[in-house]
């Protein structure tokens, strides 16, 4: 928990849930913050979050068992199934590993929308999609590969891709708190201000026929249960050559480092001896991550209600690693008083001085945090320092390494302020 609590209030998310499984069973859970900053409401491991791109491990599965099957042909190419220039050329196995050369997002408004595209839109879209690499050169992390395999198995199969999910996966691993909208209980998602204390609600955005790669709600309980399945857990839902295939590197991301690799469906990356497997999904107002450790059995989730804030596949990989010490038993949800929470903002003449600026060639970032301004070097550098309102556009520092000294701001007719004068030095928002 000591982890947990660090990690949600420095990266100042309002909640973080986190979860060990063996042998698919729930080991230990944690959570510290607030599932809904508007009523307080804690969160806990029953709560659904969005889970992003683990979406893509459902897609990933459903594929291969379409394939074993015989349905589908994963070393054919799209255009075996579907009129879809230029991305036709690319195989289903390579869309499956991020190998298809596929431009990253739909050819679509979507996220200036936030609305994602019908099937029929989306394969209208295809001819506008750019080919980024051919087909099998290098590895490319693409969206759109999800989504157009999604339209090939409803091509294929005459039904969604989603209704299939449902049938093939998630009803008879009975992943009941596993579902395309959310399901109370459930997170609210946020954008975190990166200079204030304030938190500001994510749209809740219907991906519609992208949404194979990144719609899914789910729970910690539910996700463990999936990373037994992808283990090899549930062989009469996904036997083992499909567990294998998922599990076998396929292509490095960097085409270098082989800590860093993917099969068909699942990121691996290799620590010492250790393989991890799993996926990690961001999407606005939350961040997901799922990694296994195939050989010892074990998994770990995290969830976040933030759109940024926190490496949280690093999180979960971390949480594993340290398996061995946790405790043998499952935990109580743990919210403690000294977890990070959204306050009530920066004053309203002072909001103008909040973000970036310069003096000397030097970049400085005033912030509003536990109540007070405060300002340290861009990135972190240097200790940081906190001022009092002294009076009209005058502040005093009265902590830090220029506890003392005075800030001055000045405005242009309009109120906005334009200039600060830190200890007689000019603040301006242009470096140059």
């Amino acid at each position: 928990m000591a982890r947990l609590r660090a990690e949600q209030r420095d990266a100042r998310v309002p909640s973080l849930t986190a979860a060990l499984g063996r042998g698919g069973e729930v080991a230990w859970q944690g959570s510290v913050g607030v599932a809904d900053v508007g009523s307080g409401i804690a969160a806990s491991a029953d709560m659904q979050y969005r889970i992003g791109s683990i979406t893509k491990t459902f897609t990933a599965a459903l594929t291969l068992v379409l394939a074993s099957e015989g349905s589908l042909r994963l070393d054919a190419g799209v255009e075996e199934y579907l009129r879809a220039a230029p991305v036709g050329r690319a195989t289903l196995r390579e869309l499956l590993a991020h190998q298809g050369g596929l431009q990253r997002e739909a050819a679509t408004d979507m996220w200036a929308s936030m609305c994602g595209p019908d099937e029929a839109q989306l394969h209208d879209s295809l001819a506008a999609a750019r080919m980024v690499a051919g087909p099998g050169e290098r590895w490319h992390y693409s969206n759109l590969g999800y989504a157009v395999l999604g339209l090939v198995i409803r091509h294929v199969m005459g039904r969604s891709c989603r209704e299939l999910i449902e049938e093939r996966l998630w009803q008879p691993l009975k992943l009941t708190r596993t579902a395309w909208q959310a399901q109370p209980p459930s997170a609210i998602g946020y954008r975190v201000d990166p200079y204030d204390d304030l938190v500001h609600l994510e749209p809740d955005m219907d991906q519609r026929a992208v949404g194979v790669g990144g719609q899914a709600w789910s729970t910690t309980a539910d996700l463990l249960t999936w990373a037994h399945t992808l283990s090899g857990g549930t062989p009469d839902v996904l036997p083992e050559p499909i567990v294998k295939l998922m599990h076998t590197l396929n292509v490095l991301v960097d085409g270098i480092d082989p800590s860093k690799a993917w099969g068909l469906g699942l990121m691996l990356e290799s620590r010492g001896e250790r393989i991890f497997a799993g996926h990690t999904g961001a999407v606005p107002g939350f961040q997901a991550a799922l990694v296994m450790d195939r050989r010892a059995g074990t998994a770990s989730v995290a969830f976040a209600n933030a759109t940024r804030g926190l490496a949280i596949g690093d999180l979960a990989r971390d949480l594993l690693l340290d398996s061995e010490r946790l405790p043998a038993k499952a935990a109580e949800p743990s919210n403690t008083p000294d977890a990070w929470q959204p306050g009530h903002g920066c004053p309203q003449d002072l909001r103008g001085v909040l973000g970036r600026w310069w003096s000397e060639a030097e970049e400085t970032v005033f912030v509003w945090r536990d109540g007070a301004l405060q300002a340290r070097g861009a990135g972190g550098a240097g200790a940081s320092n906190r001022f009092e309102i002294q009076g009209e556009d005058l502040l005093v520092t009265t902590a830090g390494p220029w506890c003392g000294e005075i800030l001055r701001l000045e405005r242009v007719e309009e109120g906005r302020v334009h200039r600060l004068i830190w200890a007689t030095y000019p603040m301006t928002r242009d470096p140059r």
